[in-house]
């Protein structure tokens, strides 16, 4: 399932309707409407079936439009908003939810600096590793787990049985890191790009396959990257296994398989199945 909008007519119209500046134009027509005063009613017993995409590279062409459009819409509109006469708390709830994605290209620098600080840090001793690394690691995990449980017990009664998923729904959120960052790169220098519609299956039961059915794929080098970083923080693991650097092996290790699993399954699956091309993978 999935959410879904029912909007009014005259609510669209006076919001300035469909503009096509931004990948995410629904978010970008949602904060216009906003800002001219509409209110919204969050129905959360209604649901919307819809087809989730059902692998890899389908799903990082999903969060690559999300994460372009929702910066593209933080350009466009977080000024505006900062300047209205919102309240503080809208205006600081607006900020943190458009300006989000930002934490990629931050996560691609820790990524890159993690094994050098590790090094640096490893003369340092028990107590001043488990002052940094400790506090470090909960603050970077523990708003996103946060989320995730209160997610899933809002949507599920077992939610209790789904939470040991947490770790691994983390990694993949961690080895979407390069996709993104490049989203927020194309967005914050203007570079165009056509909408890539999320690829569709039919997949509507759980016998339901994709192999076979196809879409049309160039290489990319992007699964190559995420691989390189997987293979890197293999390295940085068994260098803190070698020296007894263990506090720090929870992080490293979310890192290591969040980039081994993204850039294997991508590379795996742009090759899987007939070469059956079902439509173009993108639409004006």
């Amino acid at each position: 399932m999935c959410s879904s909008d029912l909007w009014r007519r005259e609510t669209i119209a006076d919001a300035g309707g469909w503009q096509h500046d931004t990948l995410t134009e629904d978010l970008d027509l949602s904060y216009r409407a906003q800002l001219k005063g509409w209110k919204f009613v969050f129905l959360p017993d209604l649901i919307a079936p819809a087809e989730v995409p059902v692998e890899m590279n389908s799903f990082k062409s999903q969060q690559h439009r999300w994460a372009k459009g929702s910066i593209q819409t933080c350009r466009k509109l977080l000024p505006r908003i900062l300047r209205s006469d919102l309240p503080l708390h809208v205006k600081a709830e607006a900020f943190f939810h458009l300006s989000a994605n930002f934490n990629y290209p931050l996560m691609c620098v820790l990524s890159v600096l993690m094994a050098p600080s590790m090094v640096i840090r490893y003369n340092m001793g028990w107590y001043e590793m488990l002052l940094i690394d400790v506090p470090l690691f909960f603050a970077a995990t523990a708003s996103v787990a946060n989320f995730y449980v209160v997610c899933q017990r809002e949507l599920h009664d077992d939610w209790m049985t789904r939470i040991k998923y947490l770790p691994f729904l983390m990694s993949i959120g961690i080895g979407l890191t390069v996709n993104n960052t490049k989203a927020v790169l194309e967005a914050l220098f203007n570079k165009e790009s056509e909408f890539a519609r999320t690829p569709k299956y039919r997949i509507e039961a759980t016998a339901d396959e994709w192999i076979g059915k196809k879409y049309r794929q160039s290489f990319l080098i992007q699964p190559m990257i995420e691989l390189a970083l997987g293979l890197y923080f293999t390295a940085t693991v068994f260098y803190a296994l070698a020296n007894g650097i263990y506090g720090t092996l929870p992080f490293l290790v979310l890192f290591q398989i969040g980039f081994l699993y993204t850039g294997l399954l991508s590379i795996v699956q742009q090759y899987a199945g007939d070469n059956v091309v079902l439509e173009p993978a993108t639409e004006e």
